[in-house]
Parts: C-alpha cells; structure tokens; sequence
C-alpha cells in the first residue's frame, strides 16, 4: 500500500525534527498542504516554533534571520510555482553567507511536468547552483532517509538545501498528518582549524608594520584568534560593523577615514596586511590591500575563496596566523591611535552640531545599544556610515554582507529579533535606509495570530538612494539623469508607507526626539528619521571625513 501525502508530509517533518530543525517559517498554499498541517501538529506538541507569512519572499528572508541568530537549520515551506521561485533571492544570500536555510518547495506530480497543467513548472532545479537540491517524488520507500544528511550538512555551513517534494491528490486527511515520537538527532561535524606561524606567512615583510582588517562571517573562535593576533603584534584592527570587533581595546575608531588620507598612508602604510572574513565595504581598504607588498586571507564558512575580492592574498588560510610577541612595535599602535583620536575630535566637532543625518543616526543608533542587543544593518550607506562615524558598538551587529542587497532586510530582521530574544537576548535594532525600508515592507505584515518580537527599525528618510551621490554617476555631467535613474525619491510620508497592524510608527526631526524612541517599549516600532535632503547631507559627511 503506498504511502499518502498527508503522511508523506508527516514522515519529511519528521526528518526535519531529526536533523535539528526547531524553527518552520510557512506561507499558505494547496499543494504544500500536507507539510503545513504536519508543521502545525508539530507545534501543538512543542517540538517545533512555527511562523507564518503571506509573502514568500519574506518568508524566506524571515528564516534567514532566524537561522542566522539561533545557529541552527531553519526550514521555509513554499506551495508550487512561482511561490517557491519567491525563495531565490534568500538562497542566494544563504549560499553566500553559509547559512542553513532549508528551502522545502511543494511541487505537483512529476508527470504533469511539461503538460501545461495549472501551476506547475520544472522545480527540479529552481536554484541552480545556489543551493543543493534533492528531488522526492514519492517513488522511493526511504526517500527522507537523505534528508538529515543533507540538513547536517547544512548545519556544518556549507550553505542552502532545497527539498522538493511532489505531493499528490487528495492533500488532506484527517488524522494522517500527525507526527510521531522523533528520537534521531544529527550533530553537524566540528571544524578543524589549524594555525600557523605568521612569519611562516610573511616572507621578507616588516611584520612589526602590520594591519589587521576584520570583514564579515567570522564566529567566535576566529574573533577571539584576531583579537590575539592584534594584541601580541601590537597591530591596529579595522573591523567592519559585523565583524564585530569594533569595541576590542586595538580597534580603530575611524580607521577607514584614516585610510583614504594619502597623507596618513604616507607616513604609516603597512607592510603586511592580514584580512579576516568577507571584506569590502570600503574603497579606501580595498585601496590598500590592493597595494600592500603582503596581504594574507582568512577564510570563514563557506570556504569558497570569497575572502579575496581583489585577488591580492599571497595565501589563503583558514585559521588566523599565531604573533610573535619579540617582533611588536609600542610606537606603531601608539601613532595609529594619535592619528585616530584627532579624526575622532574632528568627527565630533562636525557631527556634535550637525541636524538629523545618516551619520548622526548611525552614530547616535551606535552609543544606545548595549551588550544584550543585537544590530542588523541595511546596506548601501547605512552600514558604511556606521562604520564610518559609529564609533565602537557594543551589541553583536549582523548584516547580509553576503550579496549586500537591500532585499529582505526588514523580515531578516524580524527573524533575528525573535531568535535573539529566544536565545535570551534583549533588544533588537535594525538600522535601515528609506529605499530598503520600503523594499520589504511586507515583511512587517505578519498575520495577528503571529507574536511580535521587540523590535524597533529606525529609518534613515532622506528620501531616496543617498550612496549613489558619491559614486561616479553622481558627477555633474550625469545631473540631468541622476535624480530620475538612481536617487528615485518616493516624495512619500514614510510614516504611512510603513504602517501595519500591530507595528506602532513614529516620526522624529531631532537628536533629542530620536534618542526618546530608542527608548524601552514592547513589540515592534518604527522610528523615521526625518534627515536633511541628500546632497546636505553628503556635504555634512564629506566635511566629518576631513
């Protein structure tokens, strides 16, 4: 007797709860029937936490951030068609961050493939080479035997997996969607890391002249190995805001100000440069490991070589090269750290009196959060602004530094948030720019049967895209074209663009009215800043750079 689908949904639930799955984010759908309910029974009995959406593509932006903060597979469920094409945009975001995203698209028999029947297309290989696919159609008795291999594996960050599962008529039965006792439980494999001596790496290079750069995707185990390398070779660490090492007591506060001043290269270029993670948010950076005689790469997960964007690394390793003590220079932490307080002063003397800017929020955002909190950061000038002008930040900060899109932010968000208070967190913020804001604002529409998470996003309105101004296009003989094709204003009250249920919207104009909303609340709010137009602000930031 063959198996039905209701109890073949049941049967890969359970595959899922056996390889670790405790988080199920779900839109609704027909064909993907029997897994909902399955999923649904599983909640009811404690073993899962499900989540529910309307948009896919939310939905799948949503499993990220949970994925991300709990450190576990996440699984989304997708009915057929173009629902589950809404999935690409995250998977190509967890491929490229090596996130456990599981992709479970349902799909129509396999042999109305071809037939012109009504939602059907060829799934088979939705993401191409973004994520590893298993086919179940249903023809193999132990067809979820590979399913906890293929999660375990993406629980060892090797990224994505979608699984798709073609489901038959009648997709409901009563009584068969239940879930039974799982006992299985897939522990993904350590990771093996083995360092080595620096001057092993090094060659002929002044490894007392040092620099050490801290991009994204590094876990703790690397953090704490760069935060050892800087302090036995008295070298300055610049980390990007996910890098997360801003507050080590080596960090430079606006190092990469410092390195897009030909006059501090002058006087302090580097020698070797060691670089931690996916680095390139900044040109003046990727200037330098451009040109330094010695730059050595340190891999994260997934180990795929995208740690080298401007194919300079003399080695690419995977462990975070071991100091010596004997070869650090006191007087070449101690220049860097004069050279960063007087832009410091500067940044202050410009910022301290400027209105409402990117940079005055990224840097006010920055002071408020503490410890407990967790920092997501929308890219394009929110991030760099950050990094520019935040200063130290003491709450983990996290970004889809992965394809750096603006997709998906809000829901990513809205993922960490809930994982990050689950996980015994505190608050989450979420520092996004209009455009990204207004990108994903569906993934602020969550049903009313979902909880929400405390949360707040504060919108930096300038109205429209702010970084496009100081890249080439923004150059006076492209003006005639420039506000139509890249600074697009919405001319729009965000505060109404972004109003859903449940989510309580302010509007604030000052540095004092902002610092109020940062304060303690429940739930989820948006706080928009209203900044001064585009091109003063960049005015403002060009004269806090120096």
């Amino acid at each position: 007797m063959s198996t039905s689908s209701p109890q073949r949904g049941a049967r890969l639930v359970e595959a899922l709860l056996a390889a670790g799955v405790r988080h199920v984010v779900a839109a609704p759908g027909s064909r993907s029937a029997p897994l909902l309910l399955a999923a649904a029974d599983a909640e009811r009995q404690g073993l899962l936490r499900l989540h529910v959406r309307i948009d896919e593509r939310s939905a799948g932006y949503l499993a990220l951030g949970l994925a991300r903060v709990s450190g576990t597979a996440v699984a989304v469920i997708t009915t057929s068609g173009t629902a589950a094409v809404n999935l690409h945009p995250a998977i190509v975001e967890a491929a490229y961050l090596g996130v456990p995203l599981i992709a479970v698209t349902a799909d129509r028999p396999a042999a109305l493939r071809g037939s012109g029947a009504n939602q059907t297309i060829d799934q088979r290989a939705l993401f191409g080479i973004d994520a590893s696919t298993i086919d179940l159609d249903g023809t193999s008795e132990d067809e979820f035997d590979p399913v906890i291999g293929a999660v375990t594996s993406a629980m060892a960050q090797h990224g994505p997996v979608h699984l798709n599962v073609s489901f038959g008529e009648p997709l409901v039965a009563e009584g068969e969607h239940v879930i039974r006792p799982v006992t299985t439980w897939a522990t993904p494999p350590a990771l093996a890391r083995a360092r080595r001596p620096l001057v092993e790496m090094a060659g002929d290079a002044d490894i007392r002249r040092g620099l050490l750069i801290v991009g994204d995707g590094l876990d703790d185990d690397l953090r704490g190995q760069a935060r050892e390398l800087a302090e036995t070779m008295g070298w300055p660490v610049i980390s990007e805001p996910s890098g997360n090492l801003t507050e080590t007591p080596q960090s430079l506060v606006h190092g990469p100000l410092l390195l897009g001043d030909p006059t501090v290269l002058t006087e302090m270029r580097p020698d070797v440069v060691v670089s931690v993670g996916r680095i390139g948010l900044h040109r003046s950076i990727m200037r330098l490991v451009r040109e330094v005689p010695v730059h050595i790469a340190v891999d994260v997960a997934p180990r795929r070589g995208r740690v080298d964007p401007a194919r300079t690394a003399s080695v690419i390793v995977d462990a975070v090269p071991i100091g010596v003590t004997e070869a650090s220079d006191p007087q070449w932490m101690n220049d860097w750290r004069r050279l960063d307080r007087a832009r410091s002063d500067r940044v202050a003397a410009v910022l301290s009196q400027a209105p409402l800017t990117g940079p005055v929020v990224a840097r006010i955002l920055a002071s408020h959060v503490d410890a407990r909190d967790l920092l997501i950061v929308g890219a394009s000038w929110p991030i760099r602004h950050l990094s520019e002008f935040g200063g130290p930040i003491r709450a983990h900060c996290l970004a889809n530094r992965g394809t750096s899109g603006i997709d998906g932010v809000v829901s990513m968000a809205w993922g960490a948030a809930v994982a990050h208070r689950a996980g015994g967190g505190a608050r989450t913020y979420a520092l996004l720019g209009d455009l990204t804001a207004v990108y994903d604002r569906n993934g602020l529409l969550a049903p009313v049967s979902e909880p929400r998470p405390t949360l707040t996003y504060v919108v930096v309105d300038n109205d429209g895209g702010g970084i496009f101004s100081s890249l080439e296009q923004g150059a006076p003989a492209f003006a005639q074209d420039f506000e139509r094709v890249f600074g697009t204003p919405l001319s729009a009250d965000l505060s109404v663009l972004l109003a859903a249920p449940d989510v309580e919207v302010r509007a604030v104009s000052t540095e004092t009215e902002l610092r109020e909303a940062l304060g303690p609340h429940d739930g989820v709010r948006i706080v928009v800043a209203r900044c001064v137009d585009r091109a003063t602000e960049n005015v403002i930031a060009d004269r806090a750079r120096g």
